[in-house]
């Protein structure tokens, strides 16, 4: 999807994590990523923001993952309903919508057909209607791109398993560092229930409900009664001010150095493109076109 450096995509995704911290909507910091991206290169905000939602599917997919494996081995869990019913429903949902994307990339038309049939059926305005298959086809050309190229998908899955069981080893040495006494597996269960928690609203900065969420996480399990029980308090404090402080860092830097104004980053729909040697961006291929250049084209 054009000539996407690695150094303007890094400081783009620490600009989207900043813009997270600091307003109460979780999906905005996405949103800024794929205008930003567009903006740069390009390749449309829709196909864009896709990409950043196959990130998102992978991560699911990795946190619900990680979060079974702990609750089968520490089996306590398995009895308690609720906590087993969020983690059965999240890792179905983000299978699901996995499948669709994997489908979508051998063939595209296929799935525009089904949702084109939805859209149909839907009670909306002829026009809302031809709106609204562009945007899915368009959203869809740039998520199903994973699906052609094996080796992506291989290392896209790897990298997204490794970043969340970095996440819970970061929290497990802490936490044994302090004498929590918990096994491996009720922390990593824990842990995977907190990150599913950041799919729920928050108040600016995370402020209290980064720690409430970590606590509750924690208590749905029974770890809360455990020796060293008092310090997680402390531990997910630093760690939330650790995090604020970085992220503020990195996405202040990122909007320097990719020559934004602090305004363009929360104001992002307005920004203005940079001028190129192109007038206008490239055309969205249609689902046909796309089938047809799937076999030889790199995503």
């Amino acid at each position: 999807m054009g000539e996407t450096e690695f150094g303007m995509v890094f400081w783009t995704n620490m600009i989207g994590y900043a813009v997270n911290q600091f307003i109460p909507v979780r999906f905005g910091g996405e949103v800024t990523r794929a205008y930003i991206i567009d903006a740069k290169k390009h390749v449309g905000f829709f196909p864009s923001l896709s990409t950043v939602a196959v990130e998102r599917i992978l991560d699911l997919l990795s946190i619900a993952g990680l979060a079974l494996l702990g609750a089968f081995t520490y089996s306590v869990v398995l009895s308690q309903f609720s906590v087993m019913l969020i983690l059965v429903i999240t890792a179905v949902a983000s299978t699901a919508m996995f499948a669709v994307v994997l489908v979508g990339s051998r063939n595209l038309p296929l799935v525009m057909r089904g949702f084109r049939w939805l859209v149909y059926h839907a009670p909306l305005r002829e026009s809302w209607r031809k709106k609204t298959l562009r945007v899915i086809e368009s959203s869809l050309i740039g998520a199903t791109a994973i699906g052609r190229d094996y080796k992506l998908l291989a290392v896209s899955i790897l990298l997204s398993l490794t970043i969340w069981f970095v996440s819970f080893l970061g929290f497990y040495f802490m936490l044994t560092g302090v004498g929590f006494d918990a096994t491996a597996m009720a922390i990593l269960l824990g842990i995977m229930l907190f990150q599913l928690t950041f799919i729920l609203p928050s108040t600016p900065g995370n402020v209290g409900t980064f720690e409430a969420l970590f606590l509750f996480s924690f208590t749905a399990i029974g770890l809360t009664t455990l020796p060293a029980s008092p310090s997680l308090l402390a531990i997910i404090f630093v760690t939330h001010a650790f995090n604020l402080i970085l992220v503020a860092l990195l996405g202040t830097a990122g909007v320097g150095l990719l020559g934004l104004k602090m305004g363009d980053v929360f104001k992002i729909p307005g920004m203005k493109r940079e001028e190129t040697t192109a007038s206008h961006p490239p055309a969205v291929p249609s689902s046909s076109q796309t089938q047809a250049q799937a076999p030889t084209s790199s995503p």
